[in-house]
């Protein structure tokens, strides 16, 4: 899809959304906020931290970057990071692009000397090119107008400098800046007056418009320098209008899950202090009337509070509220539990990759709401190391846990408002707990040193049991409950489980935690992960190797023979169950193969795919940075079932998918003839049936707007909608910039969108069939068991009342029909060789 520039800006819009509400005094003594004053400007604000409680939380009104590096302490507002052009954001109180005047004031300290190197200041009219309209994008990449102090002497505004009094006193000081119009231009008036009065000031004439958000920013010119606190912040003036839906907190956003009438909700707020309320109240609308249902605690580590809600009645659309105080303040958060769509096609939103060059996202998140699946899936990745532009911290334990925390918290802020009212599965991948690779190796442990000598090549979590279980728990303690609660001997937990949903039983499994690291298979140094030469599969499996892991095996052939609830099985992992990426990295290094995949361990692999064929299940998954429509094959081509790769929401590390660049062989290409697509035989010895692959172009790297640089980069979301009835499955890769106002094959990548059936989901041939089944009843369950096995060769619910149960081996059957108290056991059936025998049941 081609999308020219001038309508991509009118696409994005060119203002930041306006909404004039009463001001509050700039004096404010008992609390952040007080009541409203009018100045001589026009109207005025002010926050004071001195009576708040000591957290690093500054409140709903501000977003702080780096999070962790800003705190409430000592009855002031401190900054106690190493970071350039660290910015505490003012969310709620912008400027508006009107012609006007404006002032901002605010008390401040030097908390930390570094060598007599730092600065502290202002930032301006802060907004970001590529998306003006958002608030997130302003805070992570826009840019202002920077003013301030710097401890080498100087006041500065832009690039003009004047020079501070001798022997002025950093310990405590008043920093002012006064902007007004003149001519078209704004006359800017920097003041820095210190306890004793010294003062200086800076005059700055300039050009164009100022006009988005405020920020207090730290160490404006260098790195490392010295830290500063604050006591207050005050703005006023006539270009300041209130946008209170800018605010962001206390309750940051929710997510849940409703299965089997089980209702699990989990409320992220943000790092609160041990002083404020720990309690987060949730209520439900009923009978006309807000109706408390239970209070929970607040997890002093994560942040979150879990609700668990049994006996809930899914027929119909029910409003919740989330209610808390703090800071002299009740604040509400509301969304809705769905009506199940038990009686309709269930509409699936599938997840994956953002890596913060794309964020917030919103011409994507707009195309999401626009498509208003009834659940969401995020498979991984929710976040990568170098998100929000700062580093990651790894230890200490506490820091690493609060760095991980503003990081996800930019993940809650893009998507949270879609969230609120829909299903949302949330499953972590490597970036989440901070590896660029995870074989998780049962939850077994890396120490920091040996980590630094293999990075992300072997096998082990580097990260802190403690830290681990925080991402499990923010994001998926809302999952139903796992299917073994036990701990891994390492402490870390579980949360493998199954969910039952619009007559759709998924399975939700990590393809990670329990896998074998390469060095099991692989010596040397460096990137052992990667085949750059080609290798025969058997010296890349063994039978020493994990894929699942047992626990998981055991959980998957027992929810493949339960249809409780369900017509249609689908598994949901993080990467799908081959290697089909050919070319990897900003140099587009051809790989033979990628260990990272979910191609190997080969052995182990097979066995997953033929457990799940038994009860057709189709496999949604991500983390290829490349959206891809797949056909598995174990034993002959084509004889597995179908996945969904879906695009990467905003794709960082580029990847592409062209085995016809390189000259790998192929057969059975779709009739559709697209270059890449057919049956292709991996590195590690699997046949794919490739239907179609989205590639990013290869220019990229030369775009600078970053929204359409994300379409180059085959950026988007996939739809799946399960037709239960029916039993169909239609797939359809959504481009990161797709106008779904207009009905344009543009809108997706080539190949899509594809229906499916569900038995097109157990690719094999059958050697036979048994007696066709007439059913008394419609849709009931059919298992076929082997008995010279006694292995599961069949398990579905049939549609309609007739089946002709397929085998594929000689020998003798059982047949169970029906469930709990209704099965009905039939053995000894042989295959038939009468196509029109008959057996009534």
């Amino acid at each position: 899809m081609v999308l020219k520039r001038r309508n991509f800006i009118q696409k994005v819009g060119l203002a930041i959304p306006m909404i004039a509400n009463p001001f509050s005094n700039i004096f404010a003594q008992s609390g952040v906020l007080d009541n409203e004053l009018k100045s001589s400007s026009g109207k005025s604000i002010a926050f004071n931290f001195e009576n708040l409680n000591e957290r690093v939380w500054i409140g709903k009104d501000f977003w702080s970057i780096p999070m962790e590096d800003w705190e409430i302490g000592n009855k002031r507002l401190e900054f106690k990071g190493t970071m350039r052009n660290a910015r505490l954001h003012l969310l709620t109180y912008v400027l508006k692009k009107d012609m006007g005047d404006f002032r901002i004031k605010s008390r401040i300290g030097i908390l930390k000397n570094n060598n007599d190197k730092g600065s502290v200041g202002f930032s301006s009219g802060i907004k970001d090119a590529t998306d003006p309209k958002s608030v997130k994008a302003a805070c992570y990449f826009g840019e202002g107008l920077s003013t301030g102090i710097s401890l080498e002497g100087k006041l500065f505004v832009a690039d003009k400098e004047a020079e501070l009094p001798e022997n002025f006193d950093f310990s405590d000081f008043t920093l002012e800046l006064g902007v007004s119009p003149k001519n078209g231009d704004y006359e800017c008036t920097l003041i820095a007056v210190d306890k004793d009065d010294r003062k200086a000031e800076l005059a700055y004439r300039h050009a164009g418009e100022i006009e988005g958000l405020v920020a207090l920013e730290q160490n404006m010119n260098e790195k490392e320098g010295s830290t500063f606190w604050s006591r207050s912040i005050a703005l006023d003036g006539t270009k300041v209008e209130y946008v209170p839906d800018n605010s962001f907190g206390p309750i940051l956003w929710t997510m849940y899950t409703l299965s089997k009438g089980k209702l699990k909700l989990t409320a992220q707020l943000p790092p609160v202090s041990n002083r404020d309320s720990q309690k987060v109240e949730l209520q439900f609308f009923k009978k006309g009337k807000w109706v408390k249902e239970e209070k929970g605690e607040i997890d002093p580590v994560s942040y979150s509070t879990i609700f668990s809600i049994e006996n809930w009645d899914s027929a119909q659309d029910t409003p919740y509220r989330l209610v808390y105080s703090i800071d002299k303040e009740k604040h509400y958060y509301k969304g809705a539990i769905r009506q199940e769509p038990n009686d309709r096609p269930l509409r699936f939103g599938g997840l994956t990759c953002q890596e913060w060059a794309g964020y917030p996202y919103r011409p994507l998140v707009e195309n999401l709401e626009k498509s208003n699946p009834d659940m969401l899936y995020f498979s991984g990745d929710q976040l990568y190391e170098g998100n929000g532009g700062y580093p990651i911290k790894r230890q200490p334990e506490d820091s690493a846990i609060l760095n991980y925390l503003g990081k996800w918290y930019m993940f809650g802020w893009a998507f949270g408002n879609i969230m609120r009212d829909r299903p949302t599965i949330c499953t972590p991948d490597d970036h989440d707990v901070y590896q660029g690779n995870l074989w998780g190796e049962g939850g077994e442990g890396i120490s920091f040193e040996a980590w630094e000598k293999v990075r992300d090549a072997h096998g082990g979590l580097v990260q802190t049991p403690n830290m681990v279980n925080v991402v499990f728990r923010t994001q998926c303690g809302h999952l139903p409950d796992p299917y073994d609660p036990s701990p891994l001997p390492s402490g870390i937990t579980n949360w493998f489980t199954q969910m039952v949903y619009g007559k759709v039983s998924f399975a939700i499994v990590s393809d990670r935690l329990f896998k074998s690291g390469p060095e099991m298979l692989r010596s040397g140094e460096g990137r052992i992960d990667h085949l750059t030469a080609p290798a025969k599969p058997e010296e890349l499996d063994s039978n020493d190797l994990d894929f699942f892991g047992n626990r998981q095996m055991e959980f998957l052939n027992g929810w493949i023979e339960d249809w409780q609830g369900a017509n249609m099985k689908v598994l949901l992992s993080q990467t799908l169950f081959s290697n089909v990426g050919t070319h990897h990295g900003p140099k587009k290094q051809f790989l033979f193969g990628d260990l990272d995949s979910g191609g190997w361990p080969k052995s182990k692999r097979d066995e997953v795919i033929r457990t799940i064929r038994k009860a057709s299940v189709f496999h949604i998954n991500g983390d290829q940075h490349l959206p891809f429509m797949v056909q598995y094959s174990v034993d002959e081509v084509r004889d597995g079932g179908w996945t969904f790769c879906t695009p990467a929401i905003s794709t960082g590390y580029p990847r592409w998918g062209q085995p016809d660049s390189v000259n790998v062989p192929f057969t059975d290409r779709p009739e559709h003839g697209l270059p890449n697509t057919g049956s292709y035989r991996d590195g590690f010895g699997n046949t794919n049936y490739i239907y179609a692959v989205g590639n990013p172009t290869d220019d990229f790297d030369l775009e600078k707007n970053r929204y359409l640089k994300a379409q180059k980069k085959a950026s988007g979301f996939g739809i799946v909608t399960f037709d239960t009835g029916a039993r169909t499955i239609k797939m359809e890769a959504i481009r990161f910039l797709a106008d779904l106002d207009v009905d344009s094959e543009d809108n997706t990548y080539p190949g899509w969108p594809l229906t499916i059936g569900q038995d097109d989901n157990d690719g094999r041939r059958a050697l036979g069939y048994l007696p066709r089944l007439q059913l008394k009843e419609s849709n009931q369950v059919v298992k076929i068991i082997n008995e010279e096995t006694n292995e599961m060769v069949k398990s579905l619910r049939v549609k309609g009342k007739e089946f002709v149960p397929e085998v594929y081996s000689l020998a003798k059957y059982t047949l169970i029909i029906g469930e709990g108290q209704n099965e009905k056991v039939i053995k000894s059936i042989a295959i038939s060789t009468d196509p029109k025998e008959v057996m009534e049941v």
